[in-house]
């Protein structure tokens, strides 16, 4: 197995793996999020909690580890913008899981998958009801890793439909990919409220 680069948050200077800290890059505008890691030049890194957002972005800890002088996004803006960042990351696994043939979608597909045990994860629109949720969550399906993320209308115009209420995602690999992203931003915006 490969192993991954390690990085060091500059909030908590904990070390983590590459994957599992949020990329700011230096740019000619002041620090960026560079979350899909595609910007050039230096960078530093930080873990997605608010505690160690914070850190980072007091007492001139990011101005030291990117070596430039700046404006620098607010507290909030940085974790806004780090919610949009993630939430658009979900949305494009979302898309991919439809375009590789590896996503159910709507109560009957998600169903027919269930029987099958195909579903890796299940996505329910936050709008759906506790009654529809409860009948798709058989003895089966109980022990299935599965978030409320969306409306309705949100996942239906991720997939070019009108309304989706859920969705089965039965690829392990992307299923392992969204409940991270999912667990990232929960974290977030649990930790603000």
């Amino acid at each position: 197995m490969k192993r991954q680069p390690q990085r060091t948050c500059i909030g908590c200077r904990a070390v983590f793996k590459k994957d599992e800290v949020v990329r700011i890059a230096a740019s000619p505008l002041g620090a960026v999020i560079d979350y899909r890691e595609k910007l050039p030049g230096r960078a530093a890194y930080v873990c997605p909690r608010l505690e160690c957002i914070k850190k980072a972005l007091g007492r001139d800890n990011l101005a030291r580890a990117l070596h430039l002088k700046a404006n620098y996004p607010s507290m909030d803006e940085f974790v806004s913008l780090l919610v949009m960042n993630i939430t658009e990351k979900i949305k494009s696994l979302v898309v991919m899981s439809a375009i590789a043939g590896k996503l159910a979608a709507g109560y009957s597909a998600v169903q027919d998958a269930l029987e099958k045990k195909r579903v890796e994860m299940l996505i329910f629109a936050d709008d759906l009801s506790e009654g529809t949720k409860d009948k798709l969550l058989t003895q089966d399906a109980a022990s299935l890793r599965r978030t409320d993320l969306f409306t309705r209308d949100e996942m239906g115009s991720m997939l070019g439909r009108e309304l989706v209420g859920v969705i089965g995602i039965q690829d392990k690999g992307l299923a392992d990919s969204i409940w991270k992203e999912t667990g990232r931003l929960k974290g977030l915006i649990n930790s603000k409220d």
